[in-house]
């Protein structure tokens, strides 16, 4: 048994006992190792990184121990501790009814419906109610409904569902061999030497000097008299006048 281990055996009546510090300390570590895969919620981890073989017992036994507790009344123990917490929790409101019957129906409808969460969580949540202290909207005027229960139940459960959570992504994380080559490792360096050279070459804007704008004039006083030159052509063969230039200074009088 090592210093983060916790105590797997449970029921569905027993809350899950709080994380030791060196436990909590073990599942960050590993979390803050882990790098996303190539699909949503895959999550890798480096060999050298991974969790040796007594932090993966560890974190196995804890995740093991919270599972437990989030399992739902399965025994007739179980059922029958959830039916009394129940009628406990109707029974601290004065509209609650008083026919026998009436009542033992009404606690068997909620307890049905509260077939998904633990024991504990019921316990923890008829606490709340009794108090005003839940996070679920209800009028205290009015015993709790089945759905406001097993909401405020759920609530309670969601710290234990995080932690189980983070000790899942641990533990199912694919463990990568973070070794190269020395090729490889050359391969990958002359990989990247070409792509920044492309990145700088892509992202420079050079200066043109004063010989290569000259040239680019030319060339375009030449395309112009080209294109001049044809429509010259054009409208001499179709009879017209030529065309007066476009750089012809127009005649204007002022007044």
């Amino acid at each position: 048994m090592t210093s983060v281990q916790t105590r797997t055996a449970s029921t569905s009546v027993s809350p899950p006992e709080p994380a030791s510090r060196p436990l909590l300390n073990l599942v960050s570590r590993f979390q803050n190792r882990l790098e996303d895969g190539d699909r949503h919620g895959h999550k890798l981890i480096s060999a050298e990184l991974a969790p040796l073989e007594h932090e993966r017992a560890a974190l196995g036994d804890r995740k093991r121990h919270l599972s437990a507790c989030l399992a739902p009344a399965a025994t007739d123990e179980d059922r029958a501790a959830l039916s009394r917490i129940v009628m406990a929790l109707l029974g601290g409101f004065p509209t609650f009814g008083a026919d026998r019957e009436d009542a033992k129906l009404t606690v068997s409808l909620i307890v049905r419906a509260l077939d998904d969460v633990p024991v504990w969580a019921v316990q923890r949540a008829a606490g709340l109610f009794l108090k005003n202290l839940q996070k679920t909207r209800w009028n205290p005027e009015r015993a709790p409904t089945a759905p406001q229960i097993r909401t405020e139940a759920k609530l309670i459960m969601l710290d234990v569902e995080v932690e189980l959570h983070r000790l899942d992504q641990v533990l199912s994380a694919e463990i990568v061999d973070s070794e190269t080559t020395e090729d490889e490792r050359k391969a990958a360096v002359a990989h990247w030497n070409q792509i920044k050279s492309q990145m700088g070459r892509s992202n420079v804007i050079a200066e043109r000097t004063a010989e290569e704008i000259d040239r680019e004039r030319q060339e375009m006083r030449r395309a112009n008299d080209l294109v001049e030159q044809r429509d010259a052509w054009e409208r001499e063969r179709a009879g017209l006048p030529p065309a007066r230039s476009l750089v012809e200074p127009r005649s204007s009088s002022i007044a």
